[in-house]
């Protein structure tokens, strides 16, 4: 069964780094890197979620106008989704996936590229299930 792990490597103040990795059983399927909000003590809109093991399922977001995953049972939490972003004030708690990390726009905080086409990416290797879990460990 597929199963999501995302790994914090690194938090700042201003943002939090990891990596995003699928795999189908004990075989590594999918990775990626990742751009999340601070820890903001879980608060909505400006915190990435707290660590654990999440369900996630894939549904329309009509905010967003597709498919996207979405964590459930995030304490205190709702519509914490995996989508497209490049910089973390994009972000409102959800976790953005893209391929490397880079200053795209000169402010000192290193933002993240190709994420449209890693969400793609990413869709493609779970296009299979409808649900899953996700757990999130923190290493740093």
């Amino acid at each position: 069964m597929k199963k999501l792990t995302l790994l914090r490597t690194n938090q700042s103040e201003n943002q939090t780094l990891g990596v995003l990795i699928v795999f189908d059983g004990p075989t590594m399927v999918f990775h990626c890197h990742t751009l999340e909000l601070p820890w903001g003590n879980n608060e909505r809109m400006i915190s990435c979620v707290p660590p654990g093991t999440y369900k996630i399922v894939f549904e329309y977001s009509p905010k967003f106008d597709e498919y996207l995953w979405e964590l459930k049972g995030v304490p205190g939490r709702s519509e914490a989704k995996i989508h497209t972003a490049n910089f973390v004030h994009q972000l409102n708690g959800c976790i953005a996936p893209g391929k490397s990390y880079v200053d795209l726009n000169g402010d000192g905080l290193v933002d993240i590229t190709n994420s449209r086409k890693t969400l793609n990416q990413l869709h493609k290797v779970l296009n299979d299930i409808s649900e899953t879990t996700i757990t999130i460990n923190e290493q740093f």
